[in-house]
């Protein structure tokens, strides 16, 4: 990106715009885009809506951001809500409070503390999260390292490493969340080394597998190695 030749985009109070090439970009209170946004930072503080894509190197969301195209950033912060309605691709994607991605979402690491849907897939290199999230895709990541907090989901799960623990409080940021709902669903989980607390699952395949408290697997295959805990339902299990 060339800056020599670009301006700030700031609307403070209420106000709207074309979209564009841009330096930066600020919303402080309620703004409206119009047209696709090429710039370097997208900061909104309050409510705003974006009728494009926006494609920059840092995307920070404080408040209620609402998008009706792609994203694609090297960083994306949510500090509050979003709504976006295309595919998202991203370097680092943080999210402490709820993101609904209604596309794809793909890039390096999701660091979430709140609440993500996804109605598509969800590929990263390392998925952390720390609450509650839908995926009605597949979530496909090196590491998945999951706290819950929520009623959770995926339709497929694949990685190299799954660890799905239940927690026994509600973190500072995630006090919406019900406890009594904190247990994952899917379909099917594979991976090479999976730990799982709490989870309903159809197929868990893999090799060191350890079922731990509070799961229901219909049928779990292993090629090394299966460590059920007391109060674990496996109903069928084979070396593979």
């Amino acid at each position: 990106m060339d800056s020599s030749n670009r301006r700030d985009l700031i609307i403070s109070g209420s106000g709207s715009s074309s979209g564009g090439s841009y330096r930066n970009v600020k919303i402080n209170g309620e703004g409206k885009i119009y047209g696709d946004i090429d710039c370097f930072e997208f900061r909104t503080n309050g409510v705003s809506e974006v009728s494009g894509q926006v494609k920059a190197k840092l995307v920070q969301v404080n408040g209620q951001w609402s998008m009706k195209g792609a994203v694609e950033s090297e960083e994306i912060k949510v500090y509050g809500g979003a709504k976006l309605e295309g595919n998202v691709s991203y370097l680092d994607f943080k999210c402490r409070g709820s993101a609904r991605v209604q596309g794809d979402m793909n890039g390096d690491r999701i660091d979430l503390e709140g609440d993500l849907t996804v109605a598509g897939d969800c590929e990263a290199e390392t998925f952390n999260a720390k609450g509650a999230f839908r995926i009605d895709g597949l979530l496909n990541a090196g590491v998945i390292d999951v706290s819950l907090y929520g009623a959770s989901s995926a339709q497929e799960i694949g990685g190299e490493v799954i660890t799905v623990r239940k927690k026994g409080f509600r973190s500072l940021l995630t006090p919406f969340l019900p406890m009594f709902d904190a247990k994952l669903e899917a379909e099917t989980i594979e991976g090479d080394e999976i730990y799982l607390e709490n989870t309903t699952a159809k197929v868990v395949r893999g090799s060191r597998i350890t079922i731990g408290s509070g799961c229901e697997i219909d049928l779990v295959e292993y090629k090394e190695s299966l460590n059920p805990f007391k109060g674990a339902k496996i109903h069928e299990h084979r070396q593979i």
